[in-house]
């Protein structure tokens, strides 16, 4: 007796047109999965390369050497979470210091020195109570 379709019959020869016959073949899904992930992981490197180095308080200097000398300094908190009582001091002068309350996390603000401290030679920030300090020179 003769079964009828393909999904009886267990004869390999019968439904070997249905098969690659040798043929290597790739699996797509497969292939873009791990692109994907590959993709992510390239992601996080780069990330990590790029924001680990930049992490904590930094501080940058801008300056204009024109006609009208200005002066410029960036604060950045590159941290995750928010830091309170930033304080800046020109040249060692702590009691003409500029008090911030506070900078948001991945923010910065802008601080210009007063007509005294124009010619200063290092800036000390300090945050959350002495926890964080830095210091630019000139």
């Amino acid at each position: 007796m003769k079964k009828l379709g393909r999904w009886d019959n267990n004869n390999d020869d019968e439904a070997s047109h249905y098969k690659n016959r040798g043929k290597k073949t790739r699996d797509w899904i497969r292939i873009a999965r791990y692109a994907i992930y590959g993709g992510f992981a390239i992601v996080a490197i780069v990330v990590l390369i790029v924001f680990i180095p930049r992490a904590g308080l930094s501080v940058e200097i801008f300056e204009t050497g024109e006609d009208l000398n200005t002066i410029s300094i960036k604060i950045n908190n590159n941290n995750l979470q928010e830091i309170h009582n930033v304080t800046v001091a020109f040249d060692d002068n702590i009691e003409k210091k500029q008090i911030y309350n506070s900078i948001g996390p991945f923010s910065s603000i802008f601080v210009t020195p007063d007509k005294d401290d124009i010619d200063f030679q290092k800036i000390i920030v300090t945050a959350d109570n002495g926890k964080l300090q830095t210091t630019k020179y000139r």
